[in-house]
């Protein structure tokens, strides 16, 4: 990731930092030029403090250089400051920023960029949202409830709506109400998992398809999506906006046999929240629900520490489903950076991370005052007597052996957490 330095440098490095990315800080846009030349960064952000068109001629120039993806710019604006003519692959936010939305929207940004679906086109994409768009969502679910019979396996499908979206236009105009719909287009890509499917259905309303997904784990997703796009303000330079959003849930085959009825039913249980009061989250055939869904330490925060993909990826959505907000990380610097910050309940860190070792993060870990209280285990190959001598030195309160097994994953942790 590429940053170009202007007047609040210091904050922009944080946020990338804060993000979890690493950031390459240019003064120029010449500099920003040579670094994207060498580099190939996934993101480019630039401050737009004074030197608009220099840096406008710059950014014009990287996506005509012949490359076969253009690299995604994010420019952070100035309140009132305008973009005018921005390429498609181009997107703003007014600074400063909270660490929150910048992150949203960085991650949401990169899973646009590089996180296509097979077979996918520019013309799948919803202009204002750069989520896919109905007529993929419609292909995609047949496709998706088709391999879920042939499999004998499950997919849920989520329909989420701005609750008072015409009241947003009244008061604020129709401008701030497409940024509060690109604000819940960041939060659903940015705290989906790949494999899940985000899509604009029309309006206000936006479906969201769960491949390998049951009532219940849907529900449990549904619900933190809802909560986590409450507690921020959609439009970052408008924080007195307060937007909300009702869900409503369907799985096949307990609620359809269709794709058609799928969405039908997960229409009717959102219809059902709306009329229950809004800002909830309805499965069809049952109650409302709001932060019911887990017998666990619901909202309990985990830090995942691994740097395998998809073994980080597979715990995620286990601790996620079972009600845990879960903030990852693939290295030990990120990890001692999110721990200081995020004071999460409880640190799980895998041993062997290269470079900083699991273990040395740990040992820190237990020795910085921030973070000395926070409750760590190891996630460990190894069972043997003289490794969990090592962890217990390091200062582990315990340990899960990999591979994970997922159908304990959440009674493991509880234990941890209740010690």
């Amino acid at each position: 990731m590429a940053a170009c330095d202007g007047q609040d440098s210091r904050v922009l490095v944080d946020r990338v930092q804060g993000a979890g990315y690493k950031a390459v800080v240019c003064t120029t846009p010449e500099q920003m030029l040579d670094a994207a030349t060498a580099s190939s960064p996934d993101l480019i952000v630039v401050e737009f403090p004074g030197e608009e068109l220099r840096r406008c001629q710059a950014l014009e120039r990287l996506s005509d250089d012949g490359r076969s993806r253009p690299i995604p710019v994010l420019v952070l604006r100035r309140k009132g400051q305008e973009l005018a003519g921005a390429a498609s692959d181009m997107d703003s936010m007014c600074w400063p920023v909270g660490a929150v939305e910048f992150a949203t929207r960085v991650r949401a940004m990169l899973r646009i960029a590089y996180g296509d679906e097979p077979g996918a086109t520019p013309a799948d994409r919803d202009a204002l949202t750069r989520v896919y768009n109905r007529r993929f969502c419609e292909d995609r679910l047949e496709k998706e409830v088709e391999r879920a019979r042939r499999y004998g396996r499950k997919v849920s499908c989520v329909v989420f709506d701005v609750d008072s979206l015409g009241s947003v236009n009244a008061r604020f105009g129709h401008e701030v109400g497409d940024e509060t719909l690109r604000g819940l287009a960041d939060v659903l890509l940015s705290e989906t998992r790949q494999s899940d499917i985000v899509t604009r259905y029309g309006g206000g309303e936006f479906a969201v398809i769960l491949p390998e997904t049951d009532g219940r784990a849907a529900g449990v997703m549904a619900e933190r999506l809802r909560v986590s796009f409450g507690q921020r303000s959609p439009v970052p330079d408008l924080p007195e906006l307060v937007a909300t959003m009702s869900g409503g849930v369907a799985t096949y085959p307990d609620h359809a046999r269709d794709a058609t009825t799928l969405m039908r039913m997960a229409d009717s249980a959102l219809y059902q929240a709306k009329q229950g009061g809004r800002d909830r989250t309805v499965v069809a055939f049952s109650e409302a629900v709001g932060g019911r869904w887990s017998d666990a330490d619901t909202g309990a925060r985990i830090l995942l520490v691994e740097e395998n993909d998809y073994s980080r990826n597979v715990a995620s959505v286990v601790l996620r489903a079972n009600g845990y907000e879960v903030i990852e990380a693939s290295d030990g610097p990120t990890a001692l950076y999110l721990a200081k910050s995020a004071r999460p309940d409880l640190v799980i860190i895998d041993v062997s991370l290269n470079g900083m070792s699991g273990l040395e993060a740990a040992r820190r870990l237990v020795q910085m005052e921030e973070t000395r209280c926070i409750p760590v285990v190891a996630l460990t190959a190894h069972d043997m007597p003289r490794d969990l001598e090592e962890l217990v030195r390091a200062g582990c309160r315990g340990y899960i052996t990999k591979p994970i097994d997922t159908n304990n994953l959440a009674a493991q942790i509880q234990s941890y957490l209740r010690r």
